[in-house]
């Protein structure tokens, strides 16, 4: 039974920020999967990438099936390019329903902060390219989609109009 929420989207579209008032709202558990990996590590996101981003991805692909098979009743920030590689996905979806939060880029683009962001090191121009290589991956990849164009507070309401009940009801119930 799928008991998880997994929110997948651009870096900077709300995954974590929204994920933390919901997972607490909801009475559930929460995991940031790049803080998991840094934990789990004991290396920075930049450090990983430093070694190669096929590296990092590969560290990604382990967590996300690691969380997915030992985590219920969670809600689950990946990191933006968490669904670049399907086996990620898969995983998640067996035990969870994937969201795709979409803010629009041009929101992003004003207030993301460069400098811990591997991937943006060039930076915000770069991600334009991303959601051009991504977005079909990311509306492929989720049970449904939330726009994320106004507060989180909207953003979390129609999150919970979309959820199944298997989300909020408790172990053992």
């Amino acid at each position: 039974m799928k008991t998880n929420l997994v929110l997948i989207g651009m870096a900077g579209s709300g995954k974590s920020s929204v994920g933390k008032i919901l997972s607490q709202q909801l009475g559930l558990a929460f995991i940031d999967v790049d803080l998991f990996i840094e934990q789990t590590t004991h290396q920075t996101i930049s450090e990983l990438f430093e070694v190669s981003e096929a590296h990092f991805r590969k560290i990604e692909s382990a967590a996300c099936k690691e969380i997915a098979e030992k985590e219920s009743h969670t809600v689950i920030a990946c990191g933006g390019g968490a669904v670049l590689h399907p086996e990620n996905i898969e995983a998640l979806k067996k035990t969870g329903w994937i969201v795709f939060i979409d803010r629009p880029i041009e929101h992003i683009v004003e207030d993301i902060e460069v400098g811990q962001r591997p991937l943006l090191k060039d930076g915000k121009n770069k991600l334009y390219q991303l959601q051009e290589e991504r977005l079909s991956i990311y509306q492929s990849s989720a049970d449904f989609i939330v726009n994320n164009h106004s507060t989180l507070e909207k953003v979390i309401d129609e999150i919970k109009a979309h959820l199944p009940k298997e989300i909020t009801a408790k172990k053992g119930e």
